[in-house]
């Protein structure tokens, strides 16, 4: 996952994303199979196993846990020199430097605010990588779902992207209405 492609067609940044072709699309097939909003998706690969609870997850997938938990924190407060240089040099290299990564962090709080509300934090193995997945709500967006997902590679960040995991709203199309399609 050390290549760059977006996830989603409207990126939550304007800065480039971090997760490549073929495992990005997997990841983003991967997160909705886990979420419970994406139960239509059962055709869908599956990650290795569903998303680990605290009972359940491997000693990598609990140290995900700790560090992606604390490392977003800070990512949140627009502390981000703690999580850049937990990235790897190609996972860096997406950013072009810590300014780059700064200012990527600065765009996404001046266009999605506060993070408000956390759905869910998840873990999960695919690839040899453990996923820490924070599904959240921002305040400029309320009905939205963003999914930060960072791979951990022993101690370091060997993926970081961001997509859009759910709309909530009551729109016809985002629900799959067929008479607003217009049969």
């Amino acid at each position: 996952m050390n290549a760059s492609v977006p996830l989603h067609p409207e990126p939550i940044y304007s800065a480039p994303p971090a997760l490549s072709p073929m495992k990005g699309v997997a990841l983003a097939l991967a997160l909705l199979v886990a979420s419970p909003a994406a139960g239509a998706q059962s055709a869908a690969p599956v990650p290795n196993r569903p998303a680990a609870t605290p009972s359940t997850r491997t000693p990598a997938e609990q140290t995900a846990f700790t560090r992606g938990h604390a490392l977003m924190a800070e990512f949140l407060a627009l502390k981000v020199e703690r999580l850049w240089n937990a990235f790897t040099p190609d996972v860096q290299a997406q950013y072009g430097s810590l300014a780059g990564f700064t200012a990527f962090r600065k765009t996404g709080f001046e266009q999605y605010g506060k993070e408000t509300r956390v759905v869910r934090e998840r873990t999960f193995t695919q690839g040899g990588e453990a996923l820490y997945v924070r599904s959240s709500i921002y305040e400029k967006f309320p009905d939205q779902v963003w999914a930060f997902v960072m791979g951990f590679t022993g101690e370091k960040i060997t993926s970081f992207g961001v997509l859009l995991e759910d709309e909530r709203t009551d729109d016809p199309v985002a629900l799959g209405d067929p008479v607003a399609l217009g049969d």
